[in-house]
């Protein structure tokens, strides 16, 4: 499991949730760093911020899913009017607006990887 997030208390909070649910988290502080790993396709879904310098999570996206099919869920404290067709349209597959339930997110998750 990726998580994409500038906000490093985002980060460690999102690890360690998904560390307690066995998800075997692994974090990256920009969308440019993820997009750096050699195997991007190894993460059973990826969890991205929508806000964040350089590639936001909208972008960050469409570029993985040029690639890879791997699921994604985006996560913001800032819903746009058209977000979530943008997010369709995008290829990703969820998302939750902060705050939310640290349970609907292992929800969504699970649901995402079967």
């Amino acid at each position: 499991m990726a998580i994409v997030d500038d906000d490093p208390d985002i980060r460690m909070a999102l690890q360690s949730l998904l560390a307690c649910e066995n998800l075997a988290p692994e974090a990256f502080d920009s969308a440019e760093a993820l997009l750096a790993e050699p195997e991007i396709e190894r993460f059973a879904a990826i969890i991205s911020d929508l806000q964040m310098p350089g590639i936001n999570g909208l972008s960050l996206a469409r570029e993985i899913r040029r690639r890879y099919a791997v699921p994604i869920l985006l996560i913001t404290a800032f819903p746009a009017k058209g977000l979530e067709e943008q997010a369709r349209a995008a290829g990703i597959s969820a998302v939750l607006r902060k705050p939310f339930d640290p349970m609907e997110l292992i929800d969504r998750l699970v649901a995402l990887i079967g």
